[in-house]
């Protein structure tokens, strides 16, 4: 018997489940994905460390990776309050789910969620039905909205129209020769953030520099001409030793910047049903990052705010029960 599902294996699913494990509660990770970290990916080409989606970090990490069991030697400074990881983001997420034991549902999509008797049901795609005392929803409002079309149909309707931007994330890798000594501000509507770093944990020696630059275009742009452009219009060499486009559908939430937003989270949390909790980069108050650069921090929070909360409910409940 399960005392807690969390749905989704991104960040916040990831610190929800970590919150549970060192208080020994029993939980089960439902994951879509056959990996977890969600748009959080990290590899390696040529001797440069890659990341597809977050790259720049906001530098208030220290207490979380200290929990984690990891400090600030993992992390590289990027200047301006900034900071990356040296083995690339994911290095977060592996370090997350390597202490994970409990139970783990990989590439399993839930359909909806719902309550029978004292316990709520998580009904998957495939038919199986699972059980828990409590819930804790971690993934994208996209799919949040579906889970709750006939629990609860008011979270579903305010989800309905939850939106996201399209952005990809390009990575170059270069001879120093072959790349401008700093980015120039070309920051507008088509180029919201560029970084770069010649930090030797993330290029193959001191001559080789790497580039992350966000380009938003229609998401059927073809690989080649998001490269080509970034090329062009950062006056790069035409032939980058390594050259990556990521994009992943829900790493840009639109909605957050919506002038109903607050009001929407406000009212969600309002409606959910005790022992149920709906966490992550989707439902935050303020937008999840700025300029490119992301507050993992409170992601994280959510996800051990959500856990705590999932215990107190279980405790009430056995309480009256007892």
């Amino acid at each position: 018997m399960r005392d807690v599902v969390v749905i989704g294996g991104g960040l916040t699913g990831l610190a929800a489940c970590y919150e549970l494990e060192k208080r020994n509660i029993r939980y089960t990770i439902i994951e879509v994905k056959p990996r977890f970290g969600g748009s959080i990916i990290s590899s390696e080409d040529s001797g440069f460390v890659l990341d597809g989606g977050t790259f720049a970090i906001k530098s208030d990490l220290t207490p979380f990776l200290e929990n984690f069991g990891m400090s600030d030697d993992d992390l590289f400074e990027m200047g301006d309050g900034i900071v990356g990881f040296k083995q690339g983001t994911d290095s977060l997420i592996k370090t997350l789910s390597s202490k994970l034991t409990k139970g783990r549902l990989m590439r399993m999509a839930v359909s909806s969620i719902g309550r029978l008797d004292n316990r709520f049901t998580i009904c998957m795609e495939n038919g199986i039905m699972y059980d828990a005392g409590s819930i804790i929803v971690a993934s994208p409002a996209r799919f949040t909205e579906r889970m709750f079309y006939t629990f609860v149909p008011e979270i579903s309707e305010r989800l309905r129209d939850y939106h996201y931007d399209t952005i990809f994330r390009v990575s170059l890798g270069y001879h120093k020769d072959d790349a401008p000594e700093s980015l120039e501000e070309i920051r507008d509507m088509c180029f919201p953030f560029a970084f770069m770093t010649d930090h030797p944990s993330r290029v193959p020696d001191d001559d080789h520099v790497l580039l992350q630059v966000g380009v938003r275009t229609k998401p059927t742009t073809s690989h080649e001409d998001i490269i080509n452009e970034v090329i062009q219009c950062y006056g790069l060499g035409d032939n980058p030793l390594v050259k990556r486009v990521h994009y992943w559908s829900e790493a840009d939430p639109l909605s957050c910047y919506d002038d109903d937003h607050r009001d929407n989270m406000k009212a969600i949390r309002e409606a959910l049903p005790e022992g149920v909790f709906l966490v992550g980069s989707d439902y935050s108050d303020a937008p999840p990052q700025y300029k490119g650069v992301a507050n993992l921090s409170e992601r994280i929070v959510q996800g051990q705010s959500a856990a705590l909360s999932a215990m107190e409910y279980l405790k009430a409940i056995r309480n009256a029960n007892a």
